[in-house]
């Protein structure tokens, strides 16, 4: 049975029971999601810790209200850590949250705090990422159309449906409005994953991330589409990641 998620901070949720041992990983959900996205994963990395982030305005965020841009949520975060003194491996970021990863990785690496890789998950390059509408509802569920449909049972229930897309829409303006990214890069080895049957929007503009570091990068493209990792999250590939990183440290 997974693991019920504990508080570190207000945003980093422990998934992994007890304190951990080994080299951590950091996960950022998408544009809706929650920490609990990844609560199963703890059982597929038993050598790491697995960590997630829980932004506002969900699960136990749900009085809070949503973050003035991007930035001021990645900045949030990164602070967190700093103040926690947790030192993260790989963060992983999946949509949304490889824009949050992102930042939060060049947070901090300036602040002295580097962390060795990063896994960007079905999300173009910040210049090349498609069109992202978040004020009209009918905009918005025919964007959701494309990656993951709102389900009937939620659609059939309005008060429900009303939250939901209050939050979905707060995460997608976030993404919309992120323009601080063009000269941004990082010393950490990236890895950029799509799914095969990803939108073309952002299955082809995977490799630009290539741009945003100085260290190695590598693409990679796996069987499924956006939410490919619902069915075969990339486990192999964090495990890599985490072992070059435990062969690489002083």
């Amino acid at each position: 049975m997974p693991h019920t998620p504990t508080r570190s901070s207000a945003s980093l949720r422990r998934l992994t029971p007890g304190p951990g041992s080994g080299p951590a990983v950091l996960c950022f959900p998408h544009a809706g999601g929650c920490a609990s996205f990844f609560r199963s994963w703890p059982s597929l990395l038993p050598a790491a810790r697995v960590d997630a982030v829980q932004y506002p305005g969900r699960e136990d965020r749900v009085a809070e209200d949503h973050p003035g841009s991007l930035l001021d949520l990645a900045a949030s975060v990164a602070e967190e850590i700093l103040g926690t003194g947790e030192r993260y491996s790989v963060l992983f970021g999946h949509s949304m949250g490889a824009y949050v990863a992102f930042e939060v990785a060049h947070r901090l690496e300036q602040a002295g705090a580097p962390v060795p890789a990063l896994v960007i998950s079905s999300a173009a390059a910040p210049a090349e990422r498609p069109a992202v509408p978040f004020e009209d509802t009918a905009d918005v569920l025919a964007y959701l159309e494309q990656y993951e449909p709102v389900s009937p049972e939620i659609r059939a229930e309005p008060d429900l449906l009303e939250m939901i897309l209050d939050y979905i829409k707060g995460d997608l303006r976030l993404v919309a409005r992120y323009t601080e990214h063009s000269d941004k890069r990082l010393t950490a080895r990236v890895t950029a994953v799509a799914g095969e049957q990803d939108v073309p929007g952002i299955r082809e503009h995977v490799t630009r991330w290539s741009r945003h570091t100085a260290g190695d990068f590598t693409s990679l493209t796996v069987p499924g589409g956006h939410f490919y990792l619902r069915e075969e999250p990339p486990v192999e590939l964090l495990r890599a990641a985490l072992d070059r990183t435990r062969r690489e440290a002083p």
